[in-house]
């Protein structure tokens, strides 16, 4: 059986079309947007003089706030019981294998303007060899001023089992994982900052820790030291976790305390007591009652003893530009509103995102260039890797640097895919693209491919597509999560009703293969539709491909690596060995043989220890055969799943060749360009003839455009909608007549026609 070649430089628009071109584009230069600078030893202005706000969070013998219980398994926390290191104690895990419990005490005070956050806790962990814990501030602005607030995937995506990793958006929190091996991590904004640092709990006594954060009330810059002492109240040896890790932009104002704890497929306890939140906020001084705070005036220059009437608070002639009228950048804002902003009295562009701050009114809608809907204090608004200044909705979309976006919207088009990332794949980020596949390519996740959908189940975080794989992106399925159940699957493309030959396949990247594994399945269209995922009626054997109404191959990374071939919901074959080699690109391929009267299939599954069907191949299934296998036109899905024990799969270069030996690729072989004389001293103009294989009985579409149109097929110019095969002949040609002798570049499209 043959495979595709691919050739990097074709414009692909459908699974059996392939474009032409009589030269090639050049290479574009791409601009990179500096990313949110995260460093240690920020210069901090500490504001010494003010006042504390100390509060008992809990101590569980009667003193503290009102708190809120929380589970996501439908078995609450034991809650509180006595004993602990000074009266009562709080069991927020109870040895119980898959528990994810929160306790969230509510708001009590307004913490606006702080310089200093002090969290103290008193810890008693025990039969460690679970998932572990972590303790969020929630800006009450977003999570309001009780409740719970579910952790995510780190991507803002729903409930995820990932609560010792306090991922949260908006919020700054610190992890404690306590399975394989004891790190804390720190968190700000859905995302971990921090990368793990080692630390050593005192399984089976009390200890505790203080968290500290010392931060800028003007820049917002904060500095954190995160602390481990072995006995409780903060005595005993301690142990500095991170100390000095900084944050910059840290803009929680009002907020309060979560703390979540998770077990997976393993147990741990974890008790609380002694919980404490002390809080130091500056005076607000203003010797010349200017309204504005003389930290502030003297932070950005400003004089603090001249309000800048005539006369001013001091009886002289004040200088206007020192008061709260007064406006220093010209950017029309003045002191004082500069100072409600949060933006620099100095700068009038204080995000340097090249918007002027005036202009960015943070109404989240941009209407024009006055007013733009975005935040003078973040260059990118919308966190899509484009700066601000360059997303010019009003601009039609051409690159990077001038992308046509809408700033406050990372995905402007909205088709799951941000707009950075969908400039570097290719594609127009303000409309919605058809993935534009080379003949047989199903995805390969750098443009070329098919529409899919993706899900996640059992509380997992979702796929997502990752730079780096074996020729570009890839697709991460699994990303070392206990407890995930993760699908991708893809529209169809054509119509297969009468293959003969089926050839799929994959290439592989696993580490952490204690889990459990994947499963490819070939789906019915009739039944199963043209797109979306179909789950697994067995929740949690997606490595077992068990689906009714499709074929799959099913790949089992846990206790030993077998895999199964699977019919119409049933294991068809029992289990046979393979060889993968984990933390290193390899490939699997599937090769059906099919009989066109009596639907009788040959099966053949083998592995590769390099991408692409490279390397020393593992023979896992050879001529099984399945009778009677009635499957007509159908679609493809991959599914992954990780149990107590977590994995990583990252899939790449998916392709399915349908009856590939008898020539059923489309492709254009042939282009011939003729000089046509002009008459009666009109210009000379160009016969372009191109030719590609057909069948009899179909008829094509040809498209041509004088540039790739961004992938954007009703941009493209239709030659003909239905021009027939040549019959009786392998081949079929078209002529465009009439093209300017000018012409430097012209791109062509043949594709079967629509009936």
């Amino acid at each position: 059986m043959s495979h595709p070649i691919l050739n990097e430089a074709d414009l692909i628009i459908h699974s059996l079309l392939i474009v032409s071109k009589l030269c090639m584009h050049s290479n574009s230069i791409l601009t990179h947007l500096p990313m949110k600078i995260l460093t240690s030893g920020v210069p901090l202005l500490i504001i010494t003089a003010g006042y504390s706000q100390a509060a008992v969070l809990a101590d569980f013998d009667g003193a503290g706030i009102a708190y809120t219980e929380g589970t996501t398994e439908g078995d609450g926390a034991p809650g509180i019981t006595v004993g602990g290191p000074t009266g009562a104690f709080y069991s927020l895990l109870d040895n119980t294998i898959s528990e994810r419990n929160f306790l969230a005490f509510d708001s009590v005070d307004d913490y606006t303007g702080w310089t200093r956050a002090t969290f103290k806790v008193d810890v008693l962990l025990d039969n460690i060899a679970a998932d572990g814990f972590g303790i969020n501030f929630l800006p009450t602005d977003v999570y309001g001023t009780t409740g719970v607030a579910e952790v995510t995937d780190g991507n803002g995506n729903g409930i995820a089992g990932v609560a010792e990793r306090a991922f949260l958006p908006e919020s700054f929190g610190v992890g404690f994982r306590t399975f394989n091996g004891t790190n804390a991590t720190i968190s700000w904004d859905d995302a971990l900052v921090s990368g793990d640092a080692p630390y050593t709990p005192t399984a089976g006594v009390w200890g505790s820790l203080e968290i500290n954060v010392e931060r800028n009330s003007i820049t917002k810059e904060a500095s954190i030291d995160v602390t481990m002492f072995d006995q409780a109240g903060l005595a005993g040896n301690a142990q500095n976790v991170f100390t000095d890790f900084a944050i910059q932009d840290m803009d929680t104002e009002n907020f309060r305390v979560q703390i979540a704890g998770r077990t997976g497929g393993s147990a741990m306890s974890l008790s609380l007591d002694n919980l404490e939140l002390d809080v130091v906020i500056p005076e607000f001084q203003d010797a010349d009652g200017d309204g504005l705070p003389d930290d502030w005036e003297t932070f950005y220059g400003l004089d603090g003893n001249d309000n800048g009437l005539n006369p001013n608070n001091n009886g002289n002639e004040g200088v206007p530009s020192q008061g709260a009228a007064g406006d220093q950048d010209f950017d029309t804002l003045t002191n004082l509103e500069e100072y409600n902003l949060g933006t620099s009295p100095i700068s009038d562009d204080t995000d340097m995102d090249g918007l002027k701050d005036d202009v960015e009114d943070r109404t989240g809608i941009y209407v024009d260039a006055t007013s733009t809907g975005t935040d003078p204090t973040i260059a990118d608004t919308d966190l899509d890797g484009l700066s601000d200044g360059l997303e010019l909705p009003t601009l039609p979309f051409i690159d990077l640097n001038q992308p046509g976006t809408d700033p406050n919207n990372g995905d402007t088009d909205n088709d799951g895919i941000k707009d950075r990332q969908e400039i570097l794949l290719g594609r127009n980020p303000t409309i919605i693209d058809v993935l534009n596949p080379s003949p047989g390519v199903v995805a390969d996740f750098d443009g070329n491919g098919e529409n899919f959908t993706d899900t996640a189940l059992r509380l997992a975080p979702k796929g997502f597509m990752s730079p780096g794989g074996p020729s570009g992106n890839f697709y991460q399925l699994l990303n070392n999560i206990g407890s995930a159940g993760n699908f991708i699957s893809f529209e169809s493309a054509e119509d297969y009703t009468g293959w003969q030959t089926a050839s799929f396949q994959m290439d592989v990247l696993m580490a952490n293969v204690q889990a459990d594994g994947f499963g490819v399945n070939f789906l019915a269209t009739d039944i199963h539709g043209d797109s979306g995922v179909v789950q697994i009626p067995n929740d949690g054997v997606e490595e077992r491909a068990l689906i009714n109404n499709s074929f799959g191959v099913g790949f089992r990374t846990f206790n030993g690596t077998n895999a199964t071939v699977t019919w119409d919901g049933s294991d068809f074959s029992g289990d046979a060995v393979y060889t993968l080699a984990p933390d290193v690109w390899g490939s699997v391929a599937i090769d059906l043989t099919r009989d066109s009267t009596t639907k009788d299939t040959l099966v053949n599954v083998t592995a590769y220890d390099q991408p692409g069907r490279a390397g020393n191949p593992t023979t896992v299934f050879s001529d099984l055969s399945i009778q009677g296998m009635t499957l007509e036109d159908f679609r493809v899905q991959v599914a992954g799943r990780t149990g107590g024990s977590a994995m990583s799969l990252s899939i790449d270069n998916l392709m399915l060749v349908i009856d590939a030996a008898a020539g059923a690729d489309l492709a254009i072989s042939e282009i011939n360009q003729v000089v046509v004389p002009g008459v009666d001293g009109a210009p000379d103009t160009l016969n372009v003839t191109i030719t590609w294989n057909s069948d009899s009985g179909r008829n094509y579409e040809i498209l041509a455009s004088p540039d790739m149109a961004s992938g954007d097929l009703e941009q493209w110019d239709s030659l003909n909608s239905n021009w027939p095969a040549a019959t009786g002949e392998a081949t079929t040609s078209y002529t465009e007549a009439g093209i300017p002798i000018t012409t430097e570049k012209r791109f062509y499209i043949v594709r079967i026609a629509t009936p």
